[in-house]
């Protein structure tokens, strides 16, 4: 589905002109590539303030409740977090290994890079650094530990 009318800026990202290429590309569980990564804050624009702090509760419980389960502290001491994942997707067995180092990584689920682009440039260099995060083998799709084990906090 696609706006009938024209791009006002050329940039906007949610018209056909602007999706047409990376829609036909990329599937949801596929690389991010950077000029996608704005999704995330055109997705906040989108549902409203009020909605991104529902969320980000949610995630922080889900986050919490993860956390707790494995006994996660950090990516050093990542206590009984598996050190891979293996899922399907697609149709693939697809294999995530956990980044045991605090790292840069966003989540490239679209509702984890809402919540990255509304928090506080201190929530990036101390939170997200430490957030419990998985890299699929073979190329740049990162998913966090709660997103890659439990969709739960997305939903109502």
């Amino acid at each position: 589905m696609y706006s009938t009318m024209e791009c006002f800026s050329g940039e906007c990202g949610l018209c056909r002109d602007c999706c047409v290429n990376t829609m036909t590309k990329f599937k949801y569980h596929d690389s991010v590539p950077n000029d996608l990564s704005e999704r995330g804050n055109d997705l906040s624009k989108l549902m409203g303030k009020q909605y991104v702090e529902e969320v980000k509760d949610r995630y922080n419980k889900n986050l919490k409740m993860w956390c707790r389960k494995y006994k996660y502290e950090d990516p050093v001491c990542f206590g009984y977090a598996p050190e891979e994942i293996r899922e399907n997707f697609s149709g693939k067995n697809e294999k995530f290994k956990i980044i045991n180092k605090k790292h840069t990584s966003v989540c490239s689920d679209p509702y984890c890079r809402m919540l990255y682009f509304t928090s506080t440039e201190w929530e990036h260099k101390t939170r997200h650094s430490m957030l419990p995060m998985y890299n699929r083998e073979g190329d740049n799709l990162k998913l966090c530990g709660p997103c890659l084990t439990n969709d739960s906090y997305k939903s109502t």
